[in-house]
């Protein structure tokens, strides 16, 4: 007879039961924890940049420094080296050569430069001498000055305005130049034959002086004879020829400039051939692409 062992099972192993009260507390202590360690964190990560932004300061402020401390060094050593400079007698002044005079003369502009003979070379600022006498004499459009021989030359070099139109102001004549800056006659200036601007202010002396520049290229052989520019009664350009002749431009277009005074040379050679002369000469319809020109003669005569 079989005999059948029956083996007790070993009793299953309950699961520990959850204890939700302790879990809390734990999950609730890891959080903490948790946070406490993020804040930290980022405090840390907010030192380390506060500390690379002073250090970034820093540098800028000593590279300030040290740029600073050149420059004051660099500035005193120059002017302990002009100060020593000035003092050697190779360096004196010892001549002053004035070249281009033509209307002014060199005594006058001698009374004029900030320095003389004796006066070290080193001590002189030629450039703010330049600005001072170009400012204080109208009559030089332009002044140079330059050392020579170590400095115990200086040589002046002057340019003088030349008129292009004259121009009265208070009743008294001046040269104007395409500077538009007026400035005192001299010498063999009252002689030249030029035009004079006629105008009310300085906007219109500046549109005529304008027009008289654009135009002044079409006709150079027709200067001489000009000798007066003016504004008409409508805004209209009016050419005097010879203190006789009336030339009504029209308005000053400037692709027509070259039209005119093409046709305007033509006329005159015409009149000139024939012993004859306009009293006036109207260009003003070749503002409107008409292809007329009105001349009255001084003796009644069949027209142009």
């Amino acid at each position: 007879m079989a005999i059948k062992i029956i083996k007790d099972k070993a009793p299953k192993k309950r699961k520990p039961i959850k204890k939700t009260v302790n879990k809390k507390a734990k999950s609730g202590y890891t959080t903490r924890h948790t946070d406490l360690a993020m804040t930290y964190g980022s405090i840390s990560i907010g030192r380390g940049r506060k500390k690379s932004l002073s250090k970034k300061i820093f540098k800028k402020i000593f590279k300030l420094l040290f740029v600073g401390c050149l420059a004051f060094a660099s500035f005193f050593a120059y002017n302990h080296l002009m100060s020593y400079l000035c003092t050697l007698d190779r360096f004196f002044i010892d001549s002053i050569e004035i070249t281009g005079c033509n209307n002014v003369t060199e005594s006058e502009i001698k009374k004029l430069i900030p320095f003389e003979v004796g006066d070290s070379s080193f001590a002189v600022r030629l450039g703010q001498a330049e600005k001072e006498m170009k400012e204080y004499k109208s009559e030089l459009k332009d002044i140079s000055m330059s050392r020579h021989n170590w400095g115990k030359k200086i040589v002046v070099s002057l340019t003088e305005r030349v008129p292009e139109v004259f121009v009265s102001i208070d009743d008294k004549n001046f040269g104007l130049d395409f500077d538009n800056k007026p400035f005192s006659l001299r010498g063999n200036m009252f002689d030249m034959k030029i035009p004079t601007l006629k105008f009310a202010d300085i906007e219109q002396r500046t549109f005529l002086l304008n027009f008289y520049k654009k135009i002044k290229k079409y006709v150079p052989n027709l200067v001489p004879e000009i000798t007066e520019i003016k504004y008409g009664e409508i805004d209209d350009i009016v050419l005097t020829l010879n203190n006789r002749t009336a030339v009504y431009w029209g308005l000053p277009k400037e692709n027509k400039n070259k039209e005119k005074t093409d046709k305007l040379q033509q006329i005159l050679s015409d009149l000139s051939k024939k012993n004859k002369e306009a009293k006036n000469i109207d260009l003003s319809f070749i503002d409107d692409d008409k292809n007329r020109v009105i001349v009255k003669l001084f003796v009644e005569q069949e027209g142009v």
